[in-house]
């Protein structure tokens, strides 16, 4: 789990580049947005619009520039390659399943084989799968009470390991009324 001030970082380098993809960095004296706009967006990245505050924004967006994560269009900053898929990778993160209102009495299962070739995905992939709410059944297998099969095959996509997972429905499965409990149907 990363520290606090490490997951501050990642925050404000996310909101400084999403900010960025919507232009309203631009480049020119200092590069400035309007002075408008100033306190506003630092109000947006931190919490409120000091000296220092500015100074770390700038700095941050610096430093977002030489790791390659921005670059210096003609008129305005322009989100990279690298860049877009931290946003991408961010954006998984607020992924959801939908909840029927009833159970279709049905369990999803999403198994994987991921080769030692893609093993750096894993965890991250597994990671992921916690956060939907889908819980460990077995090695590599997942369990879930609602269809999954289109919000797991987003991250899989991400991850570039679509082959190496599959999907099952199944009616009825071993501890089914363990289950049962852990996610609260009837």
């Amino acid at each position: 789990m990363p520290s606090a001030p490490h997951k501050r970082r990642r925050e404000q380098t996310v909101k400084i580049l999403k900010m960025v993809a919507l232009g309203v960095f631009l480049v020119g004296i200092g590069a400035i947005p309007p002075p408008w706009a100033i306190p506003r967006i630092i109000r947006e990245i931190t919490s409120k619009d000091t000296p220092k505050n500015r100074r770390q924004v700038w700095r941050r967006m610096h430093e977002l520039k030489r790791r390659g994560y921005i670059i210096e269009g003609e008129r305005s900053y322009e989100i990279s390659e690298r860049g877009n898929a931290i946003l991408t990778e961010e954006s998984l993160w607020e992924l959801n399943i939908p909840t029927p209102k009833q159970w279709a009495r049905e369990w999803y299962l999403v198994v994987f084989d991921i080769p030692s070739l893609k093993s750096s995905v894993r965890i991250p992939f597994i990671r992921h799968l916690q956060n939907l709410g889908i819980l460990f059944y077995q090695r590599s297998v997942w369990i879930y009470p609602h269809p999954i099969k289109e919000t797991v095959l987003k991250v899989a996509r991400f991850y570039g390991i679509t082959p190496y997972v599959s999907f099952i429905t199944a009616r009825s499965i071993d501890g089914s009324l363990t289950l049962k409990r852990k996610f609260k149907i009837v």
